[in-house]
């Protein structure tokens, strides 16, 4: 069975998030720009045709690479908020098992009917 470090450390961390959403934003910038110039190139050689589909390629692989940095900064911020949540329950798991005498912990079923 797989410990719970182990689970943590195959999660990317929120900086490591940010950062491939930048990757993705500056890769939709990248290839619309490369769309405007291949499709203007082959604009001026005559053949409207094939730039209007290159500028329609572009803008579709643009647009996902932008959806996907979407996805990755609300992942970001889910992650971040988890990690703060995870937290805050370690503290006050820690508090409660602090402040409770051993015998609370024995049996929490003890003292009920078996029914």
């Amino acid at each position: 069975m797989i410990g719970h470090a182990a689970r943590m450390r195959d999660i990317p961390d929120p900086e490591e998030l940010r950062t491939a959403a930048r990757a993705c934003t500056v890769l939709a910038y990248a290839a619309g720009l490369a769309g405007i110039g291949a499709g203007t190139l082959v604009l001026r050689d005559g053949d409207l045709v094939v730039a209007i589909i290159v500028w329609v390629i572009t803008f579709a692989v643009g647009a996902a690479l932008m959806g996907v940095a979407l996805v990755l900064r609300a992942t970001t911020g889910i992650t971040a908020r988890l990690a703060q949540l995870s937290a805050n329950v370690a503290v006050l798991v820690g508090d409660r098992y602090r402040d409770a005498s051993p015998r609370e912990h024995d049996d929490p079923w003890e003292g009920h009917a078996p029914y």
